[in-house]
């Protein structure tokens, strides 16, 4: 990632310089508060105990943020985003959130971005620029069941003490970072953003997104280096991809895959999902299968059916059921969960 690394150096200054030498004019900054409440009733039956569980939506909890622009007479557009997330008993396993004292703040976003012809840059604590990369998703049930399917129910236990999430996890382009990111401007669909992050981390990803008649497609690519684990010792490499499909007559298909390559030699990680919907006006529903395994060789699979239904703009209500099964463990059982949930957007 070496190569990556000086390329996206070189990108991004000059991006930064076209932002900062331009002569601009701006009127005083107007901030809009937006954010969203989510929560979840879970029914699980793992090697931990079969408790019924209320929780935040670990993977889109409840939040709020304050966002504001303005655009200069050159064309270009300052901007920010500061948002925090107060999640309450956020998704930890079985038996980890019983007692109710499973809060949770985070800041989430500490970011200015400046854009125009030249592209977008954003410095401060934000999206990782290949953050998002496996979970292209169309089918409307992402909520519950994304394509990025360890952020949804990866703490379960198969045997006591084994996490299902050590067995299958699903790698994504690096969430909110410290760093400074360049997009370029959309080219017939495609776009590239680069980023250098906290620890000397550094992202590369490709993205498509089109419309052919009332069929959609969206794509993406990414490669990731994770920040140095010791001084002058890079992080793991990381690769991967999704792309869904939606055809105008409402079905879809969605795929995700990734691989971690451990830098300390231990082997690397994998994980592949597959998704196939139905979309018919306000209701969703799919089915997904998804198979990953460990630097060990233990594999961990997953087979799930959701609906979904929006009422109302920025209402969304779920059902879930969905199972967890190994292989390569000793006294491994199945994950059977049921979860009900809503998320209302403000």
């Amino acid at each position: 990632m070496k190569y990556t690394k000086t390329f996206a150096k070189s990108i991004i200054a000059a991006a930064v310089t076209a932002a900062i030498i331009a002569p601009a004019a701006v009127q005083a900054f107007e901030a809009k508060l937006s954010g969203q409440v989510s929560r979840m009733m879970v029914m699980p039956d793992d090697a931990a105990g079969d408790e019924i569980q209320y929780q935040d939506i670990g993977w889109s909890g409840s939040r709020f943020r304050f966002t504001g622009s303005e655009k200069a007479n050159n064309g270009i557009e300052y901007g920010f985003r500061f948002e925090i997330q107060a999640r309450n008993n956020r998704p930890n396993g079985n038996g980890a959130t019983l007692a109710n004292t499973g809060d949770n703040q985070d800041n989430r976003y500490q970011d200015l971005y400046f854009s125009g012809g030249f592209g977008k840059i954003s410095f401060g604590k934000g999206d990782g620029a290949a953050n998002g990369s496996t979970e292209v998703d169309m089918s409307g049930t992402a909520l519950s069941s994304s394509s990025n399917v360890q952020d949804n129910w990866g703490a379960y236990e198969v045997a006591p003490g084994v996490a299902w999430s050590s067995l299958f996890k699903m790698a994504d382009g690096l969430s909110r970072q410290n760093r400074v990111r360049y997009d370029t401007p959309n080219f017939n669909g495609f776009s590239v953003a680069l980023g250098i992050n906290q620890g000397n981390a550094s992202e590369f990803a490709l993205r498509y997104k089109g419309d052919f008649g009332g069929t959609k497609f969206g794509a993406a690519i990414f490669s990731a280096t994770g920040p140095d684990s010791a001084p002058s010792v890079d992080g793991d490499d990381i690769t991967g991809g999704s792309a869904s499909l939606l055809l105008d007559n409402g079905l879809n298909f969605t795929v995700a895959t990734s691989e971690i390559d451990f830098e300390d030699g231990s082997g690397t990680q994998d994980a592949t999902t597959f998704k196939v919907g139905y979309k018919m006006g306000i209701h969703a529903f799919s089915i997904d299968v998804g198979d990953g395994e460990n630097a060990a060789g233990a594999e961990g699979d997953t087979t799930g059916f959701t609906y979904s239904v929006t009422p109302h703009k920025g209402v969304e209500l779920f059902a879930t059921i969905r199972e967890l099964d190994s292989t390569g463990v000793a006294g491994s059982q199945s994950v059977d969960i049921t979860a009900i949930g809503s998320r209302i957007k403000f």
